[in-house]
């Protein structure tokens, strides 16, 4: 007959001690927003050169407004970097990240199927890396972690690469009777 019995004490998440990210990985954060920051300030200064009336009246809100949104935008990425972190454990991987609305991310490693080490040229120059692992039956990355150095992702892959081959010789020995 089946019988689901009830599991009084489970493992605490908040007990997880977690590495914090790469010392660079702030850096890398601010160089890419401004990628996006410095194209669109230039639109804006195009803008404005091209059209009087744009500039007459968006003038007072792009001087005073774009640096406000910039340096806000800043603080947030260092308050977020500061805030996250991963911890590998004996089963399964943890990542922390958010500010206002706080996640932790448990992937169990046994239902990691495939996993890539992706390097912008940014991440290149600053010797980061970003880990996606992809989880059994899902089309994008179940986990994404970025700012972490590139030794420390080669040795997370390969740590679940043992761990999936050590599952797999595991299943394929028969047990003892």
């Amino acid at each position: 007959m089946f019988n689901n019995q009830q599991i009084t004490n489970l493992p605490q998440h908040s007990n997880i001690e977690f590495k914090p990210l790469a010392a660079n990985a702030l850096l890398h954060v601010q160089l890419n927003w401004l990628a996006f920051y410095i194209p669109l300030i230039t639109g804006l200064v195009v803008a404005c050169y091209l059209n009087a009336a744009f500039a007459n009246l968006a003038q007072t809100y792009l001087l005073i407004g774009m640096p406000i949104i910039i340096i806000l935008s800043m603080f947030y990425n260092v308050v977020s970097i500061k805030l996250q972190g991963v911890a590998m454990r004996t089963h399964d991987i943890a990542f922390k990240k958010g500010i206002i609305w706080q996640q932790i991310i448990i992937l169990p490693l046994a239902r990691v199927q495939h996993i890539e080490v992706h390097r912008g040229p940014i991440e290149r120059k600053l010797g980061l890396a970003s880990l996606k692992l992809y989880s059994a039956g899902g089309m994008s990355a179940d986990l994404q972690i970025s700012g972490l150095t590139h030794d420390d992702c080669k040795n997370m892959r390969q740590f679940v690469q043992n761990y999936r081959n050590d599952d797999n010789i595991a299943q394929a020995t028969p047990a003892d009777e």
